[in-house]
């Protein structure tokens, strides 16, 4: 399926959203968003690196900038932070990148928005540091257009009532890194205040 295809699947989606902006209602506009969920057909499964055996649901970051370029007409990376580069001591590296994405509604532009995302990805080599780097951004720039709103993608896997992180790794003890990943999953996936105190 094309991404032409997989917008059109949403076109209910953006008309709601295209009608409420014209009649200046930019408010509930945004409650689409935060409330509507994804077409099926925007919806992929990808096996969990951190549950062997497992599949998460996400949407591809090229869907994601597509759909945000169709609602708001533009889609701006405001920022995107200095790569941090942390080694244990077993030499395992990590790149965490923090980017925020900012857009507004139609020309006038009332209502902006803007959100962060973090993303870190870890190698067990420094030669492959070039390859990481622009990962996480992607990853990081993808987590920031989740926080738009459900339409997006962002409780996509926080269906169940009680937020899943893994408290041990095969070896009984967390990295600091897939420490750090598991607290960003965990704040990014949260509904609630009861979500983010688990």
């Amino acid at each position: 399926m094309t991404l032409e295809q997989q917008l059109s699947d949403a076109n209910h989606i953006f008309e709601r959203i295209d009608s409420l902006c014209k009649q200046g209602l930019f408010k509930e506009a945004y409650n689409v968003i935060q409330t509507e969920s994804p077409p099926q057909s925007w919806i992929i499964e990808l096996e969990s690196r951190l549950k062997k055996g497992e599949k998460y649901k996400t949407i591809k970051i090229e869907l994601l900038e597509a759909a945000v370029r169709r609602i708001f007409g533009v889609c701006e990376l405001r920022t995107i932070e200095s790569p941090v580069i942390h080694s244990d001591k077993s030499g395992v590296i990590s790149v965490t990148i923090i980017a925020k994405i900012e857009t507004k509604y139609l020309e006038n532009r009332p209502y902006p928005l803007v959100f962060s995302g973090v993303a870190t990805e870890v190698v067990d080599n420094a030669k492959l540091l070039p390859l990481a780097t622009p990962k996480a951004s992607s990853m990081a720039v993808k987590n920031a257009i989740k926080q738009f709103g459900k339409l997006f993608g962002k409780y996509l896997n926080n269906e169940s009532e009680e937020l899943e992180l893994p408290i041990q790794s095969d070896d009984n003890t967390l990295t600091p890194e897939q420490e750090l990943k598991a607290i960003t999953d965990g704040i990014i996936t949260a509904k609630t205040i009861k979500d983010l105190k688990s």
